[in-house]
């Protein structure tokens, strides 16, 4: 399949682009329905993103961050998670987002893997979920305002860990 490739010059500037993939996007100004927080691992991409398709989820901010939630609960820096409180603000500010969503996953490297709980799936999910109340509570201590929701993910599907 040939992609749908276009020079296009631009007269005003004269600056030359040559698109290597050409879809329009909406410029529209629009609310986010939820801020997103999930792991840069990609195995889990597949049910994160169907799961937010049958929860109605199409409009979003997104953050990938190694570990996912982890960047609120025990960020790796200080600095991380000043950065991603930053990132939330702004997605507030600018696209009103009234809802948080905090992903980890089963056998994370961020948290050492599977590995790092003896390759225990209870202590796994227990931990996790206390990784969820620590994140939750550090973003609502800050904007109360919110809705923070939070899951765990494995190779069976999601599970929710708030209430």
């Amino acid at each position: 399949m040939e992609l749908p490739i276009r020079q296009t010059v631009l007269d005003q500037a004269k600056a030359k682009r040559i698109y290597v993939f050409h879809e329009k996007s909406s410029l529209d100004h629009y609310r986010a329905q939820a801020y997103v927080v999930r792991c840069v691992d990609d195995r889990f991409f597949r049910v994160y993103k169907n799961y937010l398709k049958v929860g109605g989820i199409n409009r979003l901010d997104s953050k990938t961050p190694a570990g996912g939630a982890k960047v609120f609960s025990s960020p790796i820096k200080k600095g991380d998670r000043d950065y991603n409180i930053r990132e939330l603000e702004l997605s507030i500010r600018l696209h009103h987002v009234n809802r948080v969503m905090l992903f980890t996953h089963h056998d994370c490297g961020a948290y050492g893997g599977f590995a790092a709980f003896d390759n225990d799936h209870d202590k796994e999910f227990k931990f996790h979920s206390k990784e969820h109340e620590k994140a939750a509570k550090y973003i609502l201590a800050r904007f109360p305002e919110l809705i923070v929701e939070t899951y765990f993910v494995d190779e069976h599907g999601i599970v929710r860990t708030s209430q």
